[in-house]
């Protein structure tokens, strides 16, 4: 009889530790918790990767033309220049340069949005739709894919509603002295 019970308490024992477990993680567990994952799209092959990519929607409200900021972040594993965007949605396409310099420094994330480096006004960028954006540099690369348009909320406040103020050239030009006596 007591080796029953001596083979109980160690099953027990042994057992009690991989049952109770679970108990000290409470009922804020992961696997109890909806997950939702980030509404922007990834593009993670080819020389420009593009992470949580989007349009926030600006309010224009006086009807004026729509116009939405891009949002996301680059990376790429050389460095890049990105010259131009492009957004296709249904049969028109249009072109945007950025407003502010967007260097890719080697194996960096950028991360666009809070500066509206990329502001665009098209009539089919309104909450909702889904359209084609295509990022070229200056050497000749490219990356394109699908991103929504989501409706400017709280979560998106950082990202700006106006494009940033293109940087001017500063270029100096020196003045011919003219020479002495004349």
């Amino acid at each position: 009889m007591r080796s029953r019970r001596t083979i109980a308490a160690i099953a027990l024992t042994v057992a009690a530790p991989f049952a109770l477990s679970a108990c000290g993680t409470s009922f804020n567990a992961q696997t109890n918790q909806q997950y939702q994952a980030g509404v922007g799209s990834n593009l993670r092959t080819g020389p420009i990767h593009v992470y949580n990519g989007l349009f926030v929607a600006n309010d224009e409200g006086d009807g004026k033309m729509p116009s939405a900021t891009f949002s996301g972040a680059l990376l790429s594993a050389e460095p890049q220049k990105i010259i131009q965007l492009s957004v296709t949605s249904g049969a028109t396409t249009a072109s945007f340069p950025p407003y502010a310099p967007i260097e890719l420094e080697a194996n960096k994330l950028k991360t666009l949005g809070a500066d509206g480096e990329f502001f665009i006004q098209m009539e089919t960028v309104e909450p909702g739709a889904v359209v084609t954006v295509t990022f070229e540099s200056a050497s000749g690369d490219v990356a394109s894919l699908e991103v929504p348009v989501v409706e400017r909320t709280k979560m998106y406040a950082d990202v700006a509603t106006k494009p940033a103020k293109k940087k001017e050239s500063t270029k100096t030009q020196a003045t011919e002295a003219a020479p002495e006596g004349e």
